[in-house]
């Protein structure tokens, strides 16, 4: 993840420098050599991929390029931010610190579990079922649905789920139960860390236009469900394109395209795409 970036960017190798420094953690080793279970822990890979999108920005940012909107999706809302420039590189860094301690003190292990081929309304229903907590917590197209919860529920969620003639279901590797009510007191607690970060607004970020917008939106974002269709909808309806995945994967770029057919969706998961997205943004 991100090796290419930081064989050609020295901007990249500089955030990561910063990254290390800052967590005290060597994640550069990590990303480029694993092991597999330690990149997929929580913390690790959110922190991973934090660091990678605002090597990205960086990049783009040096090419004269920055984005007309941001659209976060879980746990991109730190990069976002920083994007936005309301949110400092290390701040960004302790706060999804703050956020993985909030969330193992106040949440016992949860699961997350994905449903293909039923709609966000047919597993909402499928949830009212179970009688343990689980509950539709990401929309990512009309029939690719994350549900979250106890882990035995999401379990019994999915068997449901494929006996109502769902395409295909599975668990994610994911150790809480993200964006449902599960994680209430633990965004109760990161709202405190929150208060305690400075936030520093270092361009002009529209959207982001005082510190208690931006401390709102980052501590009531573990509990709360991504509806990222409706993100998606709100974006192309604004004509907003051609839509940029920051960071590492094409996951959300194919899931604009399940959305909208037409999406003209530019990568940069790769140095040869990140070139290409710049010289396309860039009308060269």
């Amino acid at each position: 993840m991100g090796r290419e970036l930081l064989e050609v960017f020295p901007e990249a190798r500089a955030l990561l420098e910063r990254a290390e420094t800052h967590l005290r953690l060597p994640l550069g080793t990590i990303m480029a050599a694993g092991p597999e279970e330690r990149l997929n822990e929580d913390f690790t890979a959110q922190v991973a991929v934090y660091v990678v999108s605002c090597m990205v920005t960086e990049i783009l940012a040096a090419a004269g390029i920055r984005a007309a909107a941001l659209a976060p999706y879980s746990s991109g809302l730190y990069a976002a931010a920083y994007a936005a420039g309301a949110l400092g590189f290390e701040a960004g860094l302790t706060l999804m610190r703050e956020a993985d301690d909030c969330i193992h003190q106040k949440h016992s292990t949860g699961g997350m579990g994905v449903v293909l081929g039923l709609s966000a309304p047919q597993v909402a229903d499928l949830c009212a079922q179970v009688d343990r907590p689980v509950a539709v917590s990401i929309i990512n197209t009309h029939h690719q649905i994350i549900v979250s919860g106890e882990r035995s529920a999401v379990e019994a969620l999915l068997e449901r789920a494929l006996a109502a003639e769902a395409l295909k279901t599975a668990m994610l590797p994911a150790s809480a139960a993200y964006h449902c009510s599960l994680l209430t007191d633990a965004d109760r607690c990161l709202a405190e860390k929150v208060a305690q970060t400075p936030i520093v607004s270092y361009i002009d970020a529209a959207a982001l236009t005082t510190r208690p917008a931006v401390a709102e939106m980052l501590s009531n974002q573990l509990a709360n469900r991504v509806d990222w269709v409706s993100v998606v909808n709100n974006i192309v309806g604004q004509g907003l394109t051609p839509l940029v995945e920051i960071g590492p994967g094409q996951m959300l770029g194919r899931s604009v395209r399940w959305i909208h057919r037409r999406a003209t969706v530019l990568h940069t998961d790769t140095a040869a795409a990140l070139a290409t997205t710049a010289e396309t943004l860039s009308g060269s």
